[in-house]
Formats: structure tokens, sequence, C-alpha cells
């Protein structure tokens, strides 16, 4: 079940990435790697740094993980200036709302039928082991059948 919610995490983690990188046309590397200071990557990293703490729950020591040389208190600090930001200038609230929609927005039933065929899978695999036993019982009948008949049949 824990694999499953961490699944899901991943997979929200990743869909918010490519609406950033479509969002505000920055490469990949700069959004993960804290090593450019243009106007757009800084405010999709702080984005990301924002969605991550306050949507997804993930602590700002850990947000480590996501962003390569991020500090906690970068964080912490990135997260209180888009609060800030937000209430001031609309249009970048717009575009937050904008990227919550589309982060939000993600193929649920992408993940889900992810989940499911994990399910099925190992419900696969299951049922392939019940059949081999009900065959090995079969067999067994039937050559148990097979020795019984031939033992009555012997006294004729």
């Amino acid at each position: 079940m824990n694999s499953n919610k961490e699944l899901f995490k991943y997979d929200r983690i990743e869909k918010a990435k490519k609406v950033l990188l479509e969002l505000f046309d920055v490469d990949i590397y700069f959004l993960e790697n804290n090593t450019n200071r243009k106007r757009e990557v800084i405010d999709a990293r702080r984005f990301l740094i924002y969605y991550l703490n306050r949507e997804l729950k993930i602590p700002y020591n850990r947000l480590q993980d996501h962003i390569k040389g991020l500090h906690h208190a970068t964080a912490i600090y990135q997260c209180r200036k888009l609060e800030e930001l937000i209430k001031i200038e609309k249009p970048l609230r717009n575009t937050y709302n904008k990227f919550l929609v589309l982060a939000n927005d993600f193929d649920v039933l992408e993940t889900l039928l992810t989940i499911k065929r994990q399910q099925a899978n190992h419900l696969n695999r299951e049922i392939y082991a019940l059949s081999n036993n009900l065959k090995e019982k079969r067999n067994e009948n039937n050559s148990k059948s097979a020795k019984d008949f031939r033992d009555t049949n012997r006294h004729f």
C-alpha cells in the first residue's frame, strides 16, 4: 500500500516538473539544479518548491532530494517569498493557479492504471500458481482413478 502512495507522489512530482517546463520554457537541468538565476528558472523552481512543500507535504529538509543544491533555509525563503508575491502580483498568482490546475489535473487515471496493472500482475501470478496446483491435483486424481480402475479390472 505504501508503495502505491509513493508511486502516486512520484507521478505528481514528475507531472509538476513537466508542467513547469512547458509553462516557463525552461530546461529540466536548470529546474532540478540550483545553478541558474534567470527569472523564468527562479519562478519555476520557486513554484516547484512551494508545490512540493505545501501541496505534497514534503518537509523543507527533504526538498533537496528533488532540487540539487537546495538548502532548507533557501526553501523556507522561497516559500515565503512566493506567498508574498502571489498576494501582490496578479499575473504571478494567475500563473501559479494555472500551474496548480495543470499539475493537479494530471492523469489520475494513468496512475490508477499503473497501480491496477501491478495488482493484476500479482493476481495473474496467484492464478497461475493456483492453476498449477489444480492441474497437479487433477493429475493425482486421474492417476489414482486409473490405478483404481486397473485394480478393479484385474479381478475379472
